[in-house]
């Protein structure tokens, strides 16, 4: 063949696609929730096929330092999107800004971050998970009693959104169910239960409870069962892990509210692939549901899909 001929062959075979450089930051290393959300991410890039993910964040989720410097150190030219759920909207909003003006396309998933430098944000309608929590502690109480709340840590928009329509719904719905004291308890599992511990002995008479997240609602749980008060409280929690499972099952949580964080990563890279190719995905704003898990509905096929890894 002539060179003529080999130069033609070359140039008419198909140019491979180059892969993605995707950058995932969750906000914690130590919850089911990102091993869910991870399967979802994965999924998307299997459909897609070029796509080069790295995945790091901090340990916890209050860990907000650590979570900063991953973001600045992956800010960096040969990285097309960065995927991250953030642990303080308001401090992570100017590193955010910062990545976006480099060309990187940002996508928020699952806690805001201020201001508009992301292309998409995609994450649970939280306000409204807040308001079925309080839904379904009303029922349990007959619309009446002492509520007390345990949040993560300041500046954390998901679950802060969850407590304010967990607390505004009973304000509209139910002005005889009084919350006696909302309160932040940490942002890891053994924080959590110190503050639950501290939240119990203030407000021992207190009827119901509700917690944030899965570090809040294990925290509380470990909490309830060292005082002697698992399954005497109406405890609602928000997530899943087996230790939470095993609690509904025993009757000492008496509903979950579980989000579906396989569809967050999945969507969270969808949008980020579309991004870094010119074609943002639209709306900016993507919501995805959250159901109450029960004991009466925990082993419903489509309920069981949520609940493990």
């Amino acid at each position: 063949m002539s060179l003529l001929l080999v130069c033609i062959a070359f140039s008419m075979w198909p140019a491979q696609a180059k892969d993605l450089n995707v950058v995932f930051i969750p906000k914690a290393r130590d919850q089911d929730f990102w091993t869910f959300m991870r399967q979802g991410v994965e999924r998307a890039m299997q459909e897609d096929g070029h796509v080069s993910l790295t995945w790091r964040g901090p340990a916890h989720n209050d860990d907000i330092d650590s979570q900063i410097q991953i973001l600045r150190i992956y800010s960096r030219p040969e990285v097309d999107a960065i995927i991250i759920a953030s642990t303080d909207r308001a401090r992570l909003a100017e590193p955010v800004r910062q990545a976006a003006a480099m060309g990187i396309k940002v996508v928020v998933v699952d806690s805001a971050v201020d201001g508009n430098a992301q292309v998409n944000f995609i994450t649970t309608d939280n306000y409204t998970a807040g308001a079925l929590a309080a839904e379904r502690l009303a029922k349990l109480l007959n619309r009446q009693g002492t509520v007390a709340v345990l949040r993560t840590i300041p500046g954390s928009a998901s679950t802060d959104d969850r407590a304010n329509g967990f607390i505004d719904y009973l304000k509209k719905n139910t002005p005889r169910l009084v919350v006696v004291a909302d309160e932040y308890g940490g942002g890891t599992r053994g924080k959590a239960a110190r503050g639950a511990a501290t939240l119990l002995e203030k407000y021992p008479q207190v009827d119901g409870i509700f917690a944030v997240n899965e570090s809040t609602s294990d925290g509380m749980l470990r909490a309830l069962r060292l005082t002697g008060l698992a399954g005497k409280k109406k405890f609602i929690g928000f997530d899943i892990s087996g230790f939470l499972l095993d609690g509904l099952t025993r009757q000492e949580i008496h509903g979950l509210v579980v989000q579906d964080p396989r569809q967050m990563g999945y969507q969270a890279m969808k949008a980020a692939v579309a991004a870094a190719k010119g074609a943002a995905v639209k709306p900016p704003l993507i919501l995805t549901d959250a159901v109450m898990v029960t004991r009466e509905n925990y082993q419903k096929p489509e309920i069981r899909s949520l609940l493990t890894p």
